[in-house]
């Protein structure tokens, strides 16, 4: 049976990036998407409803982060035994998502660059989907650096 539980993880995932992918996992949990009611001026007496992206985004990527970031973590786990490996495969992780926050913070804060946002945007995605779980397995399972295969 031990053999076979790194299957739990790997559906975890993929259940992971589908909900990300339809949007099922809301940032304010309800499954509303989180939307305010403005009635602007120059529309006259229509209500319009406007999205509250930046905050919605912000904690979306937050908590897709870190479910990804578990679900790599307790798949790796159970299909390496060195924990070395595993730390590894962390630090690989927080490595890409420190180098994708600070694109977009480049963006956002100093160098107003579509190209900054676009590289933060490619780390960020490439992390929250199961390409980073099967480049990482290719990597840990075939590559040296990692150590001897399992």
């Amino acid at each position: 049976m031990k053999k076979y539980t790194f299957v739990l993880p790997l559906i975890f995932i993929l259940v992971l990036s589908y909900w990300r992918y339809t949007y099922v996992l809301n940032p304010n949990f309800s499954g509303d998407p989180a939307i305010i009611n403005i009635q602007p001026t120059w529309i006259g007496d229509e209500e319009v409803q406007v999205t509250v992206s930046s905050v919605a985004n912000i904690k979306s990527i937050l908590v897709y982060w870190t479910l990804f970031f578990l679900g790599n973590i307790a798949l790796f786990v159970t299909l390496f035994n060195s924990s070395e490996k595993v730390k590894t495969i962390g630090f690989f992780y927080l490595l890409i998502s420190f180098l994708s926050g600070l694109f977009f913070a480049l963006d956002a804060l100093w160098f107003k660059s579509p190209s900054f946002f676009s590289l933060g945007s490619i780390l960020k995605n490439f992390l929250l989907s199961p390409m980073f779980t099967a480049i990482t397995y290719i990597m840990v399972e075939y590559f040296h650096f990692f150590g001897k295969p399992t």
